[in-house]
C-alpha cells in the first residue's frame, strides 16, 4: 500500500455525501428522525476508511466512530441520543486536573468532561427535536476532536493520569526508520542554515526556514501525540499577536526545534502510528483564501532570489504549501497539486517511502517535464466531476530553474477555477 502524508481533511465531500446530507435535513424536518440520523451517519462516512459504523435495530442506533487515537460510541433512542468518548485513566482524585477538567468546561459548547468509573470521559447528550444534523455535526466534532487532542495533553500534565483505549493502526519499522532519519536530518539542517544567518537581518528569512520545517515534519511524518501537539504549539505561539520582535519569536522558535531534537529516539517513535478519523482539524477553505497567501508571501521570494539566496526562495515556496496544507481544509486537486510539490522537493523522501516517480534530479537539476505534466493533467483530470472548470495550462511551466519552475507552478494554481 503506497504511503499517505498529512492530516484527514472532510473538506470539499463529493456529491453522493453532500446528498446525504440533504436527506438527512429534509428527514428531520419530517420528523422521521431515524431515516434522518440514518443518513446522517453516510455523509459522515468516509467509504476509504469506513471511519464510522453503525446499526439501526429494534428502535435504536447504536454507532461509533473514529477520531485520532480515540472512538467514539453512541446510541440514539426514541427519546435521546447519546455519545462519550474515554480520555485518561486515574487510580484517585487530583484537585489538580479536576481543576483543569471544569476550567475546560466552560470553554465547550456542546459537551462536558465527567468522570465515570475511575476515567476521564467526555459526554453529549440531547433529546431528539432538539439533535438536528447540524447540532449534531458541531456536537460530535467538538467531542472527537477534544477526546483525541485532551488526552495526550493531560497524561503529559498530569503525572497520575493514564491512557484510556488507545486505538491506533501501527506502521512498519521501516517506515517509522525512515521518517525519523529525515526527522533528524531536517532538524539538524535547519538549525544549522539559520545559525549562518544574521538574527537581525534575516529575521523574515530565519522565519520562514523555521515555520517550513514545522509543517514540512507535520505533513510528511505526519506524527500524531505529543509530537503532533508540539509542532501545533510553536506554530500558534508564532503567530500569536503579543508585540514581540521577529527576532525574539524566531529564537524561541529554535530553542522549542532543539528541545525536539534533543527527545530520545523512542519518544519521536512511540509517536509515529495511522489513525483514522472523522472530522477534520482544519477548517474548509475557498481558493481565494488559498491565493490570498500566496498574494501575502511571494512578494518576498524576489529579493533572495536577486540576492543569491536561492535555497531561502525556494523554501518560501515550500512554506506556502505546508502552511495551507497546515491551516486549511483544502479541495482535493489543490491538495494533490501542493503533494506534488513536496514529492518535487523532498524526491529523496518519497522515493525512500516507496514512492518510486522520479520527477526531479537533483543532483543535475533537471526535470522529469513530461512525467510532471502527466501527473499535472491526472490531478485535474480527477477533480473534473466535482469541479467542471478546473484547468492547468502545463504549456506554460518553465522548467529551466527550480525557481522558474515554482514560479510558474504557484501562477496555474493562482488562476485554477473551483
Amino acid at each position: 500500500m503506497s504511503p499517505t502524508f498529512g492530516r484527514f481533511s472532510d473538506s470539499f465531500k463529493p456529491k453522493v455525501k453532500v446528498n446525504a446530507w440533504s436527506d438527512s435535513e429534509k428527514f428531520f424536518e419530517e420528523k422521521k428522525y431515524f431515516d434522518s440520523y440514518a443518513a446522517f451517519f453516510t455523509y459522515l462516512n468516509d467509504d476509504s476508511l469506513n471511519n464510522v459504523i453503525y446499526t439501526r435495530e429494534n428502535g435504536r442506533i447504536d454507532f461509533h466512530f473514529f477520531q485520532g487515537s480515540k472512538v467514539i460510541n453512541g446510541t440514539i433512542t426514541e427519546n435521546k441520543i447519546t455519545a462519550e468518548a474515554p480520555v485518561a485513566e486515574f487510580e484517585k482524585l487530583s484537585v489538580a486536573f479536576m481543576r483543569r477538567l471544569m476550567e475546560m468546561n466552560y470553554s465547550l459548547y456542546y459537551n462536558r468532561f465527567a468522570l465515570k468509573d475511575s476515567r476521564i470521559v467526555i459526554k453529549f447528550n440531547s433529546s431528539i427535536p432538539d439533535g438536528s444534523p447540524r447540532k449534531l455535526y458541531y456536537a460530535l466534532k467538538e467531542l472527537a476532536i477534544r477526546a483525541d487532542k485532551q488526552d495526550d495533553i493531560l497524561i503529559d500534565d498530569f503525572a497520575m493520569l493514564k491512557p484510556a483505549d488507545f486505538n491506533s493502526e501501527s506502521i512498519t519499522d521501516e517506515e517509522k526508520e525512515i521518517k525519523y532519519k529525515y526527522f533528524n536530518k531536517w532538524l539538524t539542517d535547519t538549525l544549522t542554515r539559520v545559525s549562518s544567518l544574521k538574527e537581525d537581518t534575516f529575521s523574515g528569512g530565519i522565519s520562514y526556514i523555521l515555520l517550513n520545517l514545522l509543517y514540512k515534519i507535520d505533513y510528511l511524518i505526519t506524527p500524531e501525540g505529543t509530537l503532533m501537539n508540539d509542532l501545533e504549539k510553536i506554530s500558534f505561539t508564532y503567530f500569536t499577536r503579543d508585540n514581540k520582535p521577529f527576532e525574539e519569536k524566531n529564537r524561541n522558535m529554535k530553542q522549542d526545534l532543539q528541545k525536539l531534537l534533543e527527545k530520545p529516539k523512542e519518544k519521536i517513535i512511540e509517536d509515529l502510528y495511522k489513525v483514522k478519523s472523522t472530522f477534520g482539524i482544519a477548517n474548509p477553505a475557498n481558493h481565494p483564501q488559498v491565493t490570498d497567501v500566496f498574494n501575502s508571501n511571494l512578494n518576498n521570494v524576489k529579493w533572495y532570489a536577486e540576492n543569491k539566496y536561492e535555497d531561502i526562495a525556494v523554501t518560501i515556496y515550500e512554506y506556502i504549501t505546508g502552511y495551507c496544507l497546515f491551516t486549511f481544509g483544502l479541495a482535493k486537486p489543490t491538495l494533490k497539486l501542493f503533494n506534488l510539490l513536496y514529492n518535487i522537493i523532498e524526491q529523496d523522501f518519497y522515493i525512500e517511502m516507496g514512492i518510486p516517480e522520479k520527477y526531479y534530479d537533483k543532483e543535475n537539476k533537471k526535470f522529469n517535464e513530461q512525467l510532471v505534466k502527466d501527473k499535472i493533467n491526472e490531478i485535474i483530470k480527477s477533480g473534473l466531476e466535482q469541479f467542471p472548470e478546473l484547468k492547468f495550462n502545463t504549456d506554460n511551466l518553465k522548467f529551466d530553474t527550480m525557481l522558474d519552475f515554482l514560479r510558474t507552478y504557484f501562477t496555474e494554481i493562482q488562476n485554477l477555477k473551483y
